[in-house]
């Protein structure tokens, strides 16, 4: 008995080495697949499209057993990994659009799970940092970009800090309809303001890149990534058309964008009070203190979009707002009328009151051209004969 049991007691710990050896072996191969999971593919390269903000990444294929080969990629910028930029591929590519001017590395690595993990847990050492051209502060900041009634774009923005006096820069935007970057030609600059403004009626796209690059390869090229066009958005200002008031309430009637809806407005009253009608509205009822005078703006937005400017103010009167416009024009000029009739009469009556004396010269001289006039006039014949007359003295007075 002593006998059975010693070679049962040896069999049973044959036993349990095979079964520890299996087990090593099991740790082993999952040690294997646990470490080609956070492996990094061979041959990674990478190269920088400046004008559209793309990074273009490449690696070859690692070869893994027991394992369908995925990659799982993302993009830390300045320093914080971005959960919106990963992704798991099957391919050997990738490239996500990059805010070039900021501090940017990426990542990629071999999963064998179908599903990418978080990349908040990644090694941060195992990143592959991205070399930028140009010298850090030189490139364009500050860029400022509006979108005009949906058509015009219109973009803003100023010199890098460190960049050198007389430095030029130039524009360059991207959409997913395009295969490349188109320049904006439309750039002006005034001071240390530069400007490029460029024709934009593509409404179907999520994404947008400007890229501003300087006039030499000491400048560093910048991006900014505009994943909803549509806070770019800014309209012209509304037009109030109708301004009334009847009793305490006021109604106005303003201007709408053509063909566009989900928009909002806003009215102020008296610069202070807003009041908010409802959307896709252009009309607004609101209620105002009596016998006082008040003022009305109006503006609108799109849905994501941002403020247009305030309308030209209207000034409502407690009164009416036409009456008064009324009464100035017409009384001034029944004062006129009233004054012009006043003096044409005043005119008539003087004279029958005061009448006119007649000028004595005027009337003799009258009377005496009349006199003469009627005087008969005669004529000495031409034919008589004339005589001469000779006087004697009598004789007896000779001495």
């Amino acid at each position: 008995p002593f006998v059975q049991n010693d070679q049962k007691c040896r069999k049973g710990r044959s036993g349990d080495s095979m079964a520890a050896r299996e087990l090593l072996l099991v740790a082993f191969a999952g040690a294997v697949i646990r470490g080609a999971l956070f492996a990094r593919p061979p041959n990674v390269t990478y190269f920088i499209n400046t004008e559209t903000c793309h990074l273009q990444v490449t690696w070859e294929r690692s070869e893994v057993p027991n394992c369908t080969q995925m990659y799982e990629v993302a993009v830390r910028i300045n320093g914080t990994w971005d959960n919106n930029s990963k992704r798991c591929l099957r391919n050997t590519s990738w490239d996500p659009t990059v805010p070039l001017g900021k501090e940017i590395d990426f990542q990629v690595k071999t999963s064998c799970h179908k599903v990418c993990g978080d990349a908040s847990g990644w090694n941060d050492d195992e990143a592959f940092h991205v070399v930028q051209n140009g010298a850090a502060g030189t490139g364009a900041r500050d860029l400022n970009c509006t979108w005009w009634n949906r058509s015009y774009m219109d973009c803003l923005w100023q010199p890098g800090e460190k960049a050198s006096p007389g430095t030029s820069y130039k524009l360059f935007y991207w959409h997913g309809d395009l295969k490349k970057g188109h320049q904006c030609r439309n750039l002006t600059s005034d001071g240390s303001v530069f400007r490029c403004g460029f024709e934009w009626k593509v409404h179907h796209v999520s994404l947008i890149t400007i890229s501003i690059q300087g006039d030499s390869e000491n400048i560093q090229p910048t991006c900014w990534l505009f994943n909803s066009i549509n806070s770019l958005v800014k309209f012209d200002p509304p037009v109030i058309t109708n301004l009334s008031k009847k009793g305490s309430e006021v109604f106005l009637q303003w201007t709408q964008p053509v063909n566009l809806y989900n928009l909002d407005y806003q009215v102020e009253v008296d610069s202070s009070q807003i009041v908010t009608p409802s959307k896709d509205s252009a009309s607004a009822k609101i209620t105002v203190e009596p016998n006082k005078q008040h003022t009305f703006r109006v503006r609108v937005k799109s849905e994501k979009g941002q403020w247009s400017d305030w309308s030209k103010e209207m000034v409502l009167d407690h009164e009416t707002s036409i009456l008064p416009i009324l009464l100035l024009t017409l009384i001034p000029f029944c004062v006129a009328l009233l004054l012009i009739i006043l003096l044409i009469y005043l005119k008539r009556i003087k004279l029958l009151i005061l009448p006119k004396i007649p000028d004595p010269e005027k009337i003799l001289k009258h009377t005496f051209e009349e006199h003469n006039e009627n005087q008969p006039t005669y004529e000495t014949a031409n034919n008589e004969d004339t005589h001469s007359l000779m006087i004697v003295e009598p004789a007896g007075n000779e001495k």
